[in-house]
């Protein structure tokens, strides 16, 4: 029965060329998806393992430690009198914000250059080495970037020492929790490709320099050992381990080699990365499974239109296992042969992506380069054999159904059975049912456990999968009824589209299920991602009431607000003063009533004199606040606002607030997107001469927080269209097969006179039937699922549930699918347009 597989294949080579463009989409989306994961991660280790390629041992802090600068200093004396060790020096990192020389605010990760110059693992390409305790090297890529020079002056803003007691009786002086430190440009390095600083600037000063000014907000990462020559580098790290024994660090600090080092370093920072891995091998995951509803559907229709043909094979004696064998290796033949080459084409789509990233990202991730091993292919390979193997069950077991009297029939049958088993009927609705109650059940108590969240998403996949199950018998009513009220009255081609979706239940709804799937889980993304910014951005603004909030640590007057009032897109500024609140993190402001009435506006919470206005939910009836003395004081309950609180000056004098603990209060105007949010927090602190850190408020959340589901939903999106087009080609197939089988018939339909016109037009409507019905049940699913999941997500932050539904999205999806209808039904029709009555109404095929 090989012959016999072949020999199909090559005889309809068209048919199957359809299914193994659906396979080769699947398979080279998850071999792409291995191939850029395995990338970026083969990419992190060469980074992050050239920083350590001149040390011979490495101490780590275990993981969670915390690790004091001091401590360490005082370990890595211990550690230099150990035999063997040459050279000690300390890796580590701090964020310091600078500014100067036509640089605006900007973060730079400031690390300490070794002391014993063979420990570099940087080359100077212009000036020389950090000597003196103000000297700064810049990677040349930062200075490229900056326009900055050799010679060049950087303010940084350090970290200072805070004075403070927890004693009621000693006062507090609050100053400046920053001092400025100018550091001169002496050289420019290239310090290699550490994705650990994608997207950074970077900078070097002396060891000395980073203990003074950097190493109180910075993180130690490693001490790297240089061993001396002819030394064993395991006898030392046995020394170390010995010597570490002895220190208040030994439960805190893990001898270990370079790869053991690199290993784990490379582990901890591909956590992030790890979600966006698993979550685009979900989206792969998805795509196969639309491709096994589109691979199944269209070899059902294949397998059926030969129904006579395998009854003669019946006939002439071939078992039912020959024939369940026959369609089989036809669908692992399809399977290798489509898997293969979408590998391929994954390979070279990989090949291009990061050719793309390395361009446009040349300073974020000039560190990625293409790694394809040999794993990802034969994944790729075998999932999309499997994928195949899955969907040609049904199929097969339907050819072996065929009996051999079905020969003697006459040519036209029903392609298909028109409906599924009762037991899939059973399963469906039971599915559909169990997962609405699971969701209904999640909304009702989703405040009391985070449990609940998984509950809804289960109930939500158990709708899909219901859904799918009953789409022979949910689906065409719906294609009927939306085709008679806009379809029909196109005339007839119109109302004989219609009626064609209706001649086969079953084909129709499994057609239009890997379209719905596909169009559900981009709808759930867009509305859920949408609306959740949305209600985070209402809940933030309910825990932090104010736009945008500078705490200064100097005395402001009036002058400091006007200059703020002038910056495009603030609305109103005010000036106040702010204290502390007893074991609390919400911020405490001084304010005059009219002050903070034009600042909220309808929404400012009262303010009584003597009291601190707190939520409502507050419990309790005073509040511990702290100036220079502390005092328990009554509570005015008014408005949700925990992160802030509000009094008035009577309060502000009894607790005795430094004059220097001003702040400044800003309301932006409506409306101001995340780009320009983010502007003005950048002026604010130019204006202000703070760090941006410094400046916080629900606006500044706001954005920071958009920018990270935007880009979050465009990969998704991005990724699940894959799945959209695999389903589309499942429409194109259905169509093209169903000229196929119905040549006699539309054959008949031009003797009786439809023109070619009418019969493109019929058959267009029959593709656009069955994709818009599919895309509006998806939207209107998904568009469901996203809204209850935004529910569930947000219901422990915000009071206010905000849906945020796009029209010009939903409307786009559409129309995509009008036009991909259309598009999928224009080599059907050019097909059923070229066959004459005369050849279409013989007997034979």
């Amino acid at each position: 029965m090989i012959a016999v597989a072949l020999a199909q294949i090559r005889v309809h080579w068209a048919r199957f060329t359809a299914i193994g463009l659906g396979i080769a989409l699947a398979a080279g989306f998850v071999s792409a998806t291995l191939i850029v994961n395995s990338s970026l991660q083969e990419s992190m280790r060469e980074g992050i393992g050239a920083t350590f390629a001149r040390a011979d041992v490495v101490v780590l802090p275990a993981p969670g430690a915390a690790i004091d600068p001091a401590e360490v200093a005082a370990l890595t004396r211990e550690l230099s009198g150990v035999p063997g060790v040459r050279a000690v020096e300390v890796s580590a990192t701090a964020i310091a914000s600078a500014r100067g020389s036509g640089v605006r605010d900007t973060d730079f990760a400031v690390t300490p250059a070794p002391v014993d110059p063979r420990l570099d693992t940087f080359s100077i390409t212009t000036g020389t080495r950090p000597i003196g305790p103000t000297d700064l090297v810049l990677s040349a890529d930062t200075a490229a970037d900056l326009g900055l020079r050799v010679g060049d002056t950087l303010r940084f803003s350090t970290g200072t020492a805070r004075i403070d007691t927890d004693a009621d009786s000693q006062p507090i002086y609050r100053g400046p929790r920053h001092s400025a430190t100018d550091f001169t440009v002496v050289g420019l390095a290239e310090m290699g490709n550490d994705p650990r600083y994608v997207g950074t600037a970077r900078a070097m000063t002396t060891s000395a320099s980073y203990r003074e000014h950097f190493a109180r907000t910075g993180d130690v990462s490693a001490i790297q050992i240089g061993t001396a020559t002819g030394t064993d580098p395991a006898e030392v790290g046995q020394g170390i381990e010995a010597a570490l024994g002895g220190t208040a660090l030994a439960e805190r600090m893990e001898t270990m080699t370079v790869d053991e080092a690199v290993d784990r370093k490379v582990a901890e920072f591909s956590e992030g990365s790890d979600f966006i891995a698993w979550m685009l091998l979900g989206c792969a995951g998805i795509s196969v499974v639309v491709a096994v509803l589109v691979v199944s559907n269209t070899f059902s229709v294949i397998v059926a239109g030969r129904r006579r043909e395998l009854a003669l094979l019946r006939c002439i004696g071939a078992s039912r296992s020959q024939l369940y064998g026959s369609v089989l290796v036809e669908g692992v033949i399809v399977g290798v042969v489509g898997s293969i080459l979408g590998v391929l084409a994954g390979v070279g789509v990989s090949a291009v992506l990061i050719g793309i990233v390395a361009e446009v990202w040349q300073r974020e991730l000039s560190y990625v380069s293409l790694s394809v091993p040999a794993w990802t292919l034969i994944a790729g390979v075998v999932v999309g054999v499997l994928l195949t193997l899955s969907a040609t069950i049904r199929p097969a077991r339907a050819a072996i159904a065929v009996t051999p009297l079905e020969a003697l029939q006459p040519f036209d049958v029903p392609s298909a059975p028109t409906s599924g088993s009762r037991a899939r009927r059973l399963l469906g609705w039971g599915s559909i049912g169990l997962g609405i109650v699971a969701v209904a059940l999640s909304l009702i108590f989703a405040a009391a456990s985070g449990v609940w969240v998984l509950v809804g998403a289960l109930g939500g996949t158990l709708v899909v999968i219901g859904l799918v199950l009953c789409s022979g018998e949910i689906i065409p009513p719906v294609v009927s009824w939306f085709g008679d009220l806009v379809v029909s009255p196109w005339g007839l081609p119109g109302q004989l589209a219609t009626l064609n979706t209706l001649r086969n239940r079953r084909r129709t709804g499994s057609t239009a299920a890997a379209l719905v799937i596909g169009v559900t889980l981009v709808s759930t993304l867009v509305v859920g991602g949408m609306s959740t910014k949305a209600t985070f951005g209402a809940g933030l603004t309910q825990h932090f009431p104010v736009d945008v909030a500078v705490n200064l640590g100097n005395a402001a007057d009036q002058d400091v607000v006007d200059r703020i009032r002038g910056i495009d897109g603030v609305d109103t500024a005010a000036l106040a003063y702010h204290a502390a609140v007893v074991d609390s993190e919400a911020e405490l402001y001084i304010v005059d009533p009219d002050s903070l009435s034009a600042l909220l506006g309808e929404s400012a919470p009262t303010l009584v004199p003597g009291r601190v206005t707190v939520p409502e939910d507050f419990t309790g009836d005073t509040v511990q606040v702290r100036g220079l003395t502390t005092a328990s004081l009554p509570v005015e309950k008014s408005g949700e606002s925990d992160r802030v609180y509000f009094t008035t000056a009577d309060v502000g004098n009894r607790i005795g607030v430094s004059a220097a603990s001003t702040a400044v209060l800003i309301t932006l105007r409506p409306d101001q997107s995340v780009t320009d949010v983010l502007r003005i927090r950048q002026d604010v602190a130019e204006a202000l001469d703070v760090t941006t850190d410094e400046v916080i408020g629900s606006a500044v959340d706001r954005g920071l927080f958009a920018q990270v589901i935007d880009i979050l939903l465009l990969m998704a999106v991005g990724v699940l269209l894959i799945a959209v087009l695999i389903a589309l080609i499942g429409v194109s197939n259905t169509i093209s097969l169903s000229v196929i089988e119905r040549r006699r018939e539309n054959s008949l339909l031009r003797a009786l006179g439809l023109s070619l016109t009418q019969l493109r037009a019929l058959l267009a409507f029959e593709a656009v039937l069955i994709s818009v019905v599919s895309a509006l049940i998806g939207l209107a699913l998904g568009g469901a699922l996203g809204i209850v999941g935004t529910r569930l997500i947000t219901v422990d932050f915000s009071n206010a549930f905000v849906v945020d539904w796009s029209i010009p999205a939903s409307l786009g999806i559409l129309a995509v699918a009008v036009v991909a209808g259309i598009l999928s039904a224009l080599a059907p029709a050019r097909r059923a347009s070229r066959l004459s009555p005369v050849e279409g109404l013989k007997q034979e095929n």
